[in-house]
């Protein structure tokens, strides 16, 4: 059976991992990619509060978002939707005039897709000629990351194995679509680390803080809030310093449809 989080649920506090992890390296190549490119159209498929949307509405483009939740959208005009024009709509079936966007983004939401493939075909129908896609994310398979909710959490590192989609074979895919100039690049990486009993107020340890958890069923989760426990009372027993690291790098794949 396949898991699917449920955003509706998550959406009041969703905003909060971003008063943690602001994550200001994706929004810096973002804002980069606009002045580069200029779009007037830019979509962000996934969208989900509009954090990004809200971050990049510095010039005269105008703005859409779609997204499957609608407490998602909901917190999006609660928070920042001003001048948004936001679509209730998946991902594998957007209702869009093709050919219309000069920019279309996907930031931190392709794996909750249920076909990736499709949805870069379905873009590349939708943006002019010359213009841009853009997809940022991560990777579990990059040999870099190390972080503790793959450990504790069972079955988390498999099930991100499943859901995230390798940035080569994404590229693979936009090169059968028309898209040109593609390039990857790291655009932000975290490097952190929780002490002790520290852990155990990270917001991402909350089961709504990460979609890793929020996939779990209630015990599952409990299962690894308990080896945490248990790892840090006997780190304390001996004296020890027990550290939990979070290590990750965002890629971003950009590409332009060819004209």
């Amino acid at each position: 059976m396949t898991r699917t989080v449920n955003y509706n649920e998550i959406s009041p506090v969703y905003n909060d991992r971003y008063k943690v992890s602001p994550l200001d390296g994706i929004n810096n190549f973002l804002l980069n990619l606009i002045s580069k490119y200029c779009p007037k159209q830019i979509l962000e498929v996934g969208c989900g509060t509009c954090y990004w949307l809200n971050s990049i509405n510095t010039n005269n483009a105008n703005l859409f978002g779609a997204d499957y939740s609608i407490g998602m959208l909901k917190q999006a005009k609660e928070s920042y939707c001003k001048n948004f024009m936001l679509i209730n709509a998946d991902a594998n079936q957007l209702p869009l005039k093709k050919k219309y966007f000069d920019l279309i983004l996907c930031i931190n939401a392709i794996h909750h897709f249920s076909n990736y493939q499709k949805f870069i075909t379905d873009v590349s129908k939708l943006i002019n000629p010359n213009g841009y896609f853009c997809i940022v994310g991560l990777d579990p398979r990059d040999k870099n990351t190390d972080w503790y909710l793959y450990k504790y959490f069972e079955g988390t590192f498999e099930m991100d194995l499943m859901r995230y989609p390798e940035f080569t074979t994404i590229q693979s895919v936009m090169d059968l679509f028309n898209f040109t100039n593609i390039k990857i690049e790291i655009v932000h990486s975290i490097s952190s680390q929780k002490i002790g009993e520290e852990v155990l107020t990270d917001h991402f340890i909350d089961k709504r803080g990460a979609s890793q958890l929020a996939l779990l069923s209630d015990s599952e989760f409990q299962n690894g809030i308990n080896k945490i426990k248990t790892d840090i009372a006997n780190a304390k027993k001996y004296s020890q310093e027990i550290i939990f690291n979070t290590k990750m790098n965002f890629y971003a794949i950009t590409g332009q449809i060819k004209g």
